[in-house]
């Protein structure tokens, strides 16, 4: 399989393809303004992090400004509002948005003293100045749902006086609420931390990445690797998902970017439509959760639980790979059923082929990992000497080297691609800051505690369901942020670590785009493989099954997550191993030959217990597996000895 010469992803599809479909399109001027905006944003932010490091609440404030600005430049209220120039209002949001990090700055350490003690009237105005604009470029680049939870949140605090019971409150007063929300406790904390930190970085050298080709190294490689076996373009997309994704942090974005090339060939070799959409909605989702960068999900979760970089990893790795040995299993069992082959050698491109030629582009990469895993340096340094290492690395060739145009486009198209990120996380500031302010966590602990009796399962089942729901419209950013506010207190009441519980909200956070009714990446799927969205939505839910199930696994079974002696671990992942092929056999009805539903179901039960960590239910989950053998033998054995008796 070969990738068009000058084929690249669309520009500012990093974080959220649909973005840029949505912004104005500005007459030159304006145009121009914006991206030197864009490009000042991400020399500012690669010279705070790279060279002279500011006051952290400098950094997030003039992080945020420059958001807003963009934001507001480039993204109409709504559909009548001018398309080709700035309205303006939208020209006050503005200078609004720039005055608000002005305004922190020159205050200084006096405007920290006085929060939520005595503020003064412009504290409350700009505080007011704040939330507002925070709110209304959430809308505008994530829809009403996170600005209208987000709102909730505030009558809450406001009006939570009057609420009998639990979750009953103090009176605030509205000068408290506003002053706290406007500090490092709400909007500049530490979900807009991580955007400044983490996700700004890892989106730039995600796009640096991308313009310099490695995404068509990444297909090219994964398809010299996989391609040869049976369902070889699935098996393609699923790998080649998996790299891309952990760096691009959008399960979408990887959808359009690897998607345009791997589901129409799936659909050239004889899978059906949905299926192949399936596939890379699925591999898609995975990649958000697969070390080493998770999408900076790793990052982000480090920040927060105040822990090394490498223990999320650690943690991270061997589920992630559970769940893509599952998809693989599942994808070779639908080729075998469609007696498919692998790609023909013609269109098939050699190894060492794309290693020579182009393996060169994939030194960042590895240096990445090496900083980060081997050196252990900082993330913060290692994402900034990987961008560095791809602008000099892709200066080899003619085709992939960076010049001075093409260097503003991709400073550029990284800005904007963090736009979406961070209003989500300067809106998650606001619950986090809400949370923080009432305790609303602990009422939240106490409220699951009662409706789950103190069942941790029942527990678990309430987060999760939690999750789903805020990730139907919201970044999994977002959504584990605000997640792990609410529910991350009420996990470890019930005597569950932290991270375990982190990684199991984070988890959860990034399985909504494939469950439906809505599955926001299966739709991106589905215009690209012209199916059905809600058909490829529970597909996607039918291959990625085992996401479901893993994350309780390792809550109660933290040899999953490389915690205890070498040899439970060792027992835990072979056994587990064994546990999703038969729960993604009983999971696809496929096993030798097609199977009913009583088999179907002892094999998901057997491969449940496989995976769950303890020496009786692997006894128990063998036992099922030897019963669905001996039941599928003597099936068979009938099947073939009938057409001879009637002979």
């Amino acid at each position: 399989m070969t990738t068009p010469a000058n084929s690249k992803p669309a520009a500012g599809n990093v974080t959220d393809e649909k973005v840029s479909s949505k912004n104005r399109l500005l007459k030159e001027p304006l145009a121009l303004s914006a991206s030197a905006i864009a490009i000042a944003f991400s020399l500012f932010q690669l010279y705070v992090l790279g060279i002279h490091p500011i006051s952290p609440w400098y950094f997030r404030a003039i992080h945020l400004s420059f958001v807003l600005a963009l934001v507001f430049l480039l993204r109409p209220a709504r559909k009548s509002s001018p398309w080709r120039r700035c309205s303006i209002p939208d020209a006050l949001s503005v200078l609004l948005g720039i005055s608000l990090s002005a305004y922190i700055i020159s205050q200084g350490v006096e405007l920290a003293d006085r929060i939520g003690v005595e503020p003064t009237g412009w504290d409350l105005f700009f505080g007011v100045v704040a939330i507002f604009l925070v709110l209304e470029a959430a809308r505008r680049y994530l829809g009403k749902a996170l600005p209208g939870i987000t709102l909730i949140f505030l009558l809450y605090a406001y009006f939570g006086y009057l609420i009998p019971g639990d979750f009953g409150l103090p009176q605030y007063s509205f000068q408290k609420i506003v002053s706290y929300l406007f500090s490092t406790m709400g909007i500049y904390g530490v979900a807009i931390s991580a955007s400044a930190k983490y996700v700004f970085l890892f989106i730039l050298f995600g796009t640096f990445m991308l313009e310099a080709g490695v995404g068509k190294v990444f297909i090219d490689l994964a398809a010299s690797l996989a391609g040869r076996f049976r369902g070889g373009p699935a098996k393609v997309a699923v790998l080649s998902s998996a790299l891309f994704g952990s760096v691009s942090g959008s399960a979408s974005s990887n959808v359009v970017t690897t998607g345009t090339f791997t589901i129409p060939l799936m659909k050239s070799m004889g899978y059906r439509p949905h299926f192949a959409g399936a596939v890379e909605t699925t591999a898609s989702i995975g990649g958000l959760f697969m070390p080493p960068i998770m999408g900076a999900g790793a990052f982000i979760m480090a920040e927060i639980l105040g822990v090394e970089y490498m223990s999320i990893v650690k943690a991270a790795i061997i589920p992630a790979c559970l769940y893509f040995i599952s998809l693989l299993f599942l994808v070779d069992l639908e080729s075998v059923r469609l007696k498919l082959s692998g790609i023909d050698r013609t269109r098939r491109p050699r190894l060492s082929g794309v290693l020579k030629n182009r393996g060169y582009l994939l030194l960042p990469m590895l240096l990445l990992i090496y900083m980060l895993v081997i050196a252990k340096v900082s993330p913060v340094r290692a994402g900034i000497w990987g961008i560095i290492g791809c602008y000099f690395i892709a200066l080899f060739r003619r085709e992939t080297r960076f010049s001075m145009k093409r260097l503003l486009q991709t400073l550029d198209r990284g800005a904007r691609g963090v736009l979406t990120v961070t209003c989500a996380t300067a809106c998650a500031g606001i619950i986090v800051g809400v949370v923080s302010m009432t305790g609303f966590g602990i009422s939240f602990s106490v409220l699951l505690t009662n409706i789950s009796g103190q069942s941790v399962f029942l527990s678990l089942v309430l987060v999760m369901i939690a999750c789903i729901v805020l990730g139907i419209e919201l970044p999994i950013t977002a959504t584990y942020i605000t997640a792990a506010s609410i529910c991350g207190p009420a996990l470890v009441n019930l005597g569950i670590d932290r991270i375990p519980a982190h990684l199991f909200i984070f988890f959860f956070s990034a399985v909504s785009g494939m469950t439906p009714p809505v599955c926001v990446t299966a739709y991106a799927a589905a215009g690209l493989a012209e199916a059905d969205p809600i058909r490829v939505g529970f597909t996607s839910m039918r291959l990625g099954a085992l996401i479901y199930v893993v994350p309780y696994m390792f809550i109660y079974g933290p040899q999953l997550l490389l915690r205890g002696r070498t040899g439970e671990i060792v027992t835990a992942v072979m056994t587990a191993v064994i546990g999703i092929l038969c729960f993604s056999t009983g999971i696809y009805g496929w096993f030798l030959k097609k199977i009913g539903i009583p088999e179907r179901l002892m094999l998901v039960a057997s491969g449940v217990l496989f995976i769950k960590v303890g020496m009786a239910t692997n006894i128990l989950g063998m036992v099922l597996l030897a019963l669905v053998g001996i039941m599928t033998f003597f099936r068979h054995r009938r099947s073939a000895e009938q057409p001879q008796e009637m002979i």
